[in-house]
């Protein structure tokens, strides 16, 4: 139906509504859900709106005159493991459950992850795989809309119902997909959040930001104080972590590591306000980093001092072979290998795939899948070749 012609859904206001749209969706197997937020000025996102529908009805959620009290009801519907919930690239409406009512929804089919393990395209979009798998259009989203701004226009609200109204259908659809090549399992794992994926601690942070900064003992230990007061600031000012401090001035503070305010003035990349707030509150956490590192475990020489470096060709010709071997099993390549992980392959082409898997390499899945190809591959006993303008593989004689 034309947007101009289909009625206007209304906004659910009121716990009764709640309570009436919940007792309908407990009889359901699968429902859909998505959210809309703001959070370009915060550190936690800013739920303005909460669609949920089934295959015959759609519900538009106001969420800004609802507290979470009010909205119990529904937030255990999220959480009944007997009803599927589907979303598209769930991740930021996870994120957004998860910080403002303390729960994640689940199980979850995540239409993004099942279209990148069927093969029909990695990030792919709504409106896509609409047109692609149901053969229906709708509008492109809208972005930077104030979704906060009350009252919501009618464009808006139609705009909304367009995100969810036919999410069921597409599931089922998926559904039979990802049943018919066997990875149903695989793609409900892929499509569930957890909470730490939010709440990252500051030790994890810091981890991947150092993970190729060079850093030595001493800046791992700066660094990991400094990620640490600026998460708590972040979050007790309800501000973006930038906002603060970014990635890369701490890492330069980690390794500079200044010890007063005149070495920290004339640090480049610190804001001067950010100076004058919370100067001596960085440099506290300089020296607590110093402290801190004495008592760290000294980092293991990586293994890749000990080995010759990977020549970038061969990672190239294995990424083509990765590639090809995604195609030829319906599935988006970052399932299978990445860069990183074919360069580990390359430094190990004698190892057997279960330690490939025991290290984290491969998953069990993804072995099963394409371990023996890959394994063929790097111990010398197939080759590539080009035939009419196609990639083929071949068994080299004994």
């Amino acid at each position: 139906m034309p947007l101009k012609t289909r009625p206007v859904p209304k906004l659910i206001t009121t716990v009764e509504g709640i309570r009436g749209i919940c007792d309908k969706l407990r009889s359901e197997s699968i429902i859909a859900l998505d959210t809309e937020f703001i959070r370009e000025t915060t550190f936690f996102p800013k739920i303005a709106l909460i669609q949920v529908a089934t295959q015959t009805e759609v519900w538009l959620i106001d969420p800004t005159v609802l507290e979470k009290e009010d909205l119990a009801p529904l937030i255990e519907i999220f959480k009944d493991e007997t009803i599927l919930k589907v979303i598209h690239a769930s991740h930021a409406d996870q994120e957004c459950l998860y910080w403002a009512y303390g729960c994640l929804a689940k199980p979850v089919l995540d239409t993004s992850v099942a279209a990148a393990l069927c093969g029909i395209g990695d990030n792919v979009g709504l409106q896509k795989l609409l047109k692609d798998e149901l053969e229906i259009l709708i509008p492109k989203g809208r972005s930077r809309v104030k979704w906060l701004v009350r009252p919501l226009s009618d464009e808006l609200l139609i705009y909304a119902e367009e995100d969810v109204l036919h999410l069921v259908d597409l599931g089922v659809a998926l559904k039979k997909r990802c049943e018919s090549l066997s990875r149903w399992e695989w793609v409900l794992e892929e499509s569930q959040s957890s909470k730490e994926q939010f709440d990252v601690t500051a030790e994890a942070m810091a981890l991947k930001m150092g993970k190729n900064a060079h850093l030595d003992n001493i800046g791992r230990g700066v660094l990991l104080e400094l990620v640490e007061w600026r998460e708590n600031r972040a979050k007790t000012k309800n501000i973006p972590r930038a906002w603060i401090l970014d990635n890369e001035v701490l890492l330069s503070l980690s390794k500079v590591r200044p010890r007063g305010p005149l070495e920290l003035k004339t640090f480049r990349g610190l804001n001067p306000k950010e100076v004058e707030r919370s100067g001596e509150e960085i440099l506290k956490a300089v020296q607590r980093g110093i402290e801190r590192a004495k008592s760290l475990p000294r980092e293991p020489h990586k293994e890749y001092h000990k080995r010759p470096p990977v020549e970038t060709h061969l990672i190239n010709l294995v990424q083509s072979y990765v590639a090809f071997l995604a195609r030829e099993h319906s599935i988006a390549n970052r399932y299978l290998l990445s860069a990183s992980q074919i360069e580990w392959l390359l430094k190990h082409p004698n190892e057997s795939i279960e330690f490939w898997v025991k290290q984290g390499i491969l998953s069990e899945r993804s072995a099963a899948l394409v371990g023996l190809e890959l394994l063929d591959l790097l111990q010398g006993k197939m080759g590539l070749k080009i035939l009419e303008g196609r990639l083929e593989i071949f068994k080299l004689e004994p």
